[in-house]
């Protein structure tokens, strides 16, 4: 029987406490959805319409697609997501005679359709296994010993999952740090092709100028469409595959909605951290924050330098250039929020009040003073520790060379080049390697790596490594590194790997130097790193057991890219939080951004055309203002993940496409606020009317089951 059964009880007792849900926050597991009262909250459906493991529920229409969310919109497999979405597949087959990214992309039939490197997942059901992954943990078991178990049982029930359902994908996920865990059982489709995006001037219109702010005037919306193997299995690209049939694909609302209207998502938001302790967030926001923001911001601008003159080296790049912008835009919101609500110390006084009440009590509180003392290791590294880091994960080239070198030295004594067991093995795992290593632009590499090196040479002399003091001209130097060394040709040591892994083995270069003497100092902060997680991962329980029995603390688990469901209203801001406090945006207020000079803002001559057509279907038409709505806001609780979900009215129909947060509300990371929490969808009839007015794309509304 269990050993760890008296943990396993308090888990599960845990889990029942979860109070009602008021109408605030809440990203909830389908699980929990009972907590809600449809009814009450305006709903015109019932929870399983929403989820219904017996039958057939939206969260059937819902895919992940990528880092983001989409939905089916016809009975052929059409899913409606992001423009921002697929912005890196669309730069990938546009090419400076075929421009999608710019000029936007429609497959008048299925012939026309573009495969891109897109898979999407579908849920298809969950069950909770917190026992059996906590098999043979009790309060006594060490903290790595304690991690080291979990991941072996996860592993095991995944095997043991993965031999009954061998056509689906298995995973296990957390739901709280070491008291809950979810099996999740998902279909993945692997033939995405391309079928609509709008030109760049709808779908990426405003650009940075208005990433994360409100008004936003962005069509961010873009349509692909899902194939399976003619026996209607997921199957590789072919193109003899034929479209998928959803269980479920979502009706539109061509009406769309008004002020104070019920809407509601569902979707796989990534991560979020509301369940920390407050140093976490002291954490984030005095290090992690401000760092990523900087240093993002420096690879954006060497980007764009190195792609002005340059069309399809800058297409190359567009896409990381994007989600480099994106992320540090949304850090210096996190910032600016913290700032404005003192988050930080509401967390810390309310830690704090927790462990004198736990203490008036008679309670034991040391777990408080460890978590502290594990965050005081972290923020007195904090600094150095993620500089160093980024030597691995932003510069290819060296990245491959600490891989190559890592596995040299835990193999010192490699036998001769005759046996070919060994050598297969090597290169095999070298190879998988290099699709997380690989460079794909040179010079940028080169660029990075003389900065880092600078920058760490920059760091107060007690902090600086040794093996990079002797540099002095770290431009210079990289240069003539780059030059003897092959480790930023991909191809060179894919062909040497495959070829004479021997030889990669014991070849020599500046880079394969710099690895081997950089390597230890990464261990260290490696191991350093794993040890205060391990330790950090046992205490949390011990923290969040406190929140319950203290605290009067209702739990929801933090997003982890599960399919959650959120539901809030149509909602605009208060006078003095927004200069625009209606939760609509219109066409003309495009043109008063257009009339500026800021390149964000521009349009071209196709859209501009667009925009000025007058004789739109009244459908499309606000009823109140008799203009076309191009993006709403409401209050739901969206963090990233969320991009592409599905915006739904109360009964169930789509009438818009979520992409975007408001700056204040970057801050649902962390926390949501009933002031400064909004999100933003494209309006389902901006995108209708995008469709039509500009492409007449009728073949595709048709299917969607729209008539204008």
């Amino acid at each position: 029987m269990f050993r760890n059964s008296k943990l396993i009880v308090w888990a599960a007792f845990c889990l029942l406490l979860l109070p009602a849900h008021k109408a605030d926050e809440g990203m909830f597991p389908l699980s929990q959805l009972n907590q809600v009262d449809f009814k009450k909250a305006g709903f015109n459906i019932s929870q399983k319409d929403i989820y219904n493991p017996d039958g057939v529920a939206l969260t059937d229409a819902l895919v992940r697609l990528g880092g983001c969310t989409g939905s089916f919109v016809s009975e052929e497999g059409l899913i409606i997501t992001n423009h921002h979405c697929v912005f890196g597949s669309v730069a990938g087959v546009s090419t400076k005679e075929n421009d999608y990214l710019e000029n936007g992309f429609y497959a008048s039939d299925k012939s026309k359709e573009i495969k891109v490197g897109l898979t999407c997942k579908i849920t298809k059901s969950y069950e909770d296994v917190s026992l059996k992954v906590l098999d043979g943990i009790n309060l006594q078991t060490e903290p790595v010993a304690k991690k080291e178990m979990i991941r072996k049982n996860m592993d095991a029930l995944i095997k043991a999952e993965q031999a009954k359902y061998p056509e689906l994908s298995i995973e296990i996920s957390e739901m709280f740090v070491g008291y809950s865990y979810t099996l999740f059982r998902y279909q993945v489709l692997k033939d995405v092709r391309l079928v609509y995006v709008p030109p760049r001037t709808i779908g990426e219109f405003g650009g940075e100028s208005d990433n994360w702010e409100w008004p936003k005037h962005t069509g961010d919306f873009s349509i692909v469409r899902a194939y399976v193997g003619k026996d209607g299995k997921p199957a590789d690209y072919s193109p003899d595959n034929i479209p998928y049939t959803p269980k479920k694909f979502l009706k539109i609302n061509p009406k769309g909605t008004k002020n104070s209207d019920l809407v509601f998502i569902l979707g796989y938001p990534g991560t979020t951290y509301r369940n920390e302790p407050y140093q976490f967030l002291n954490y984030q926001q005095d290090h992690i924050l401000p760092f990523i923001s900087e240093w993002y911001g420096w690879r954006i601008k060497t980007m764009e330098d190195l792609g002005k003159t340059d069309r399809d080296r800058y297409l190359r790049m567009a896409g990381t250039i994007k989600q480099l912008a994106n992320t540090k835009k949304n850090f210096e919101g996190k910032m600016f929020g913290l700032g404005q609500t003192g988050l930080l110390n509401t967390k810390k006084d309310e830690q704090l009040q927790l462990m004198a009440k736990m203490q008036s009590a008679g309670v034991d509180t040391r777990f408080f003073k460890e978590i502290d003392s594990l965050y005081t290791i972290r923020l007195s590294n904090a600094k150095r520790d993620l500089l160093l880091n980024r030597f691995n994960f932003d510069c290819g080239a060296l990245a491959t060379a600490l891989n190559i070198e890592n596995a040299v030295a835990s193999n010192p004594k490699a036998p001769g080049k005759d046996d070919k067991e060994f050598w297969n093995k090597w290169k095999k795992a070298r190879l998988q390697s290099l699709n997380n290593t690989s460079v794909a632009d040179a010079e940028l590499d080169a660029l990075i790596l003389a900065e880092l090196i600078k920058r760490a040479n920059d760091l107060p002399k007690s902090d600086r490594v040794k093996a990079l003091k002797s540099i002095k001209d770290a431009k210079k130097w990289v240069n003539k590194a780059y030059a003897k060394s092959y480790m930023d040709e991909t191809a060179k040591v894919r062909k040497y790997l495959d070829s004479v892994p021997w030889e990669v083995y014991k070849g020599k270069d500046p880079l394969r130097e710099m690895a081997k003497a950089l390597l230890p100092v990464l261990k260290v902060i490696e191991l350093r790193n794993n040890e205060v997680n391990s330790k950090l991962s046992a205490l949390l329980p011990r923290l969040l057991e406190a929140k319950i029995n203290y605290g009067n603390k209702r739990f929801i688990p933090d997003a982890n890219a599960t399919l959650r469901f959120t539901y809030g209203y149509i909602s605009g801001y208060k006078e003095g939080l927004n200069k625009h406090t209606a939760p609509y945006t219109h066409i003309k207020e495009i043109f008063e951004k257009n009339a500026t000079d800021n390149i964000d803002y521009r349009l071209s001559e196709p859209v501009m055309q667009l925009l000025k057509t007058t004789d739109i279907n009244k459908t499309l038409l606000d009823p109140e203002t008799g203009e076309l709505v191009v993006c709403m806001l409401y209050n739901m609780d969206t963090t990233g993940g969320n991009s592409g979900s599905p915006v739904m009215d109360a009964d169930g129909n789509l009438v818009g496409v979520n992409f975007d947060r408001a700056y204040t509300a970057t801050l649902n990371d962390y926390s949501w606020n009933a002031d400064y929490s909004r999100s933003i969808a494209v309006d389902i009839r901006y995108v209708l009317f995008t469709m039509k007015y500009l492409n007449n794309a009728e073949n595709l509304l048709k299917e969607m089951g729209v008539s204008l």
